[in-house]
């Protein structure tokens, strides 16, 4: 079991998590999936008793090396999805932020790389407008990451009725 917040019973899983939506000059930056099946926002989970925008400057500086500058809330997404074989109820928290102005990763022309538990990350800017055939996960980023709202917006996607 790992130190992250989450909760194991009777063949589910809740894990809150964070995520940064990175959008300069009409670029989002995404990260690939490990096991390279879709592409999501970079982030991870939390651990106990760190705040959520904490827990996203902590897992950028994990991942790709960076000190980022977290922004306002953007969504709070509740998903109910099966991951794994199982399913998982995932509770997430999705806040803009920028990189420092001398960041490598800025670099629009090409793959970056990260780390997320020993495991090798590839990250991309994809354009915004060019989402929507995009496998993103979730996808309803697919669309609002074009018009990001002026206020947390509250998120809710069911897969599967996983409820008892």
């Amino acid at each position: 079991m790992s130190n992250y917040v989450e909760i194991h019973a009777g063949g589910w899983r809740f894990q809150p998590r964070v995520a940064a939506v990175c959008v300069w000059q009409d670029y989002v930056l995404l990260q690939g999936a490990i096991d390279g099946a879709f592409w999501a926002l970079p982030g991870g989970r939390l651990l106990p008793l760190e705040l959520t925008a904490d827990a996203l400057v902590r897992t950028m500086r994990w991942e790709i090396g960076q000190e980022v500058t977290v922004h306002p809330l953007l969504w709070v997404m509740e998903y109910v999805t099966p991951m794994g074989g199982r399913p998982v109820h995932e509770l997430g928290f999705y806040y803009a932020i920028d990189l420092p102005e001398n960041s490598p990763f800025l670099d629009l022309t090409r793959d970056h790389t990260g780390v997320e538990r020993g495991h090798d990350l590839v990250l991309r800017w994809f354009p915004v407008d060019a989402l929507t055939d995009l496998p993103l996960f979730p996808d309803f980023l697919r669309t609002a990451v074009r018009r990001m709202p002026g206020s947390p917006q509250h998120v809710v996607r069911v897969d599967i009725d996983a409820r008892p």
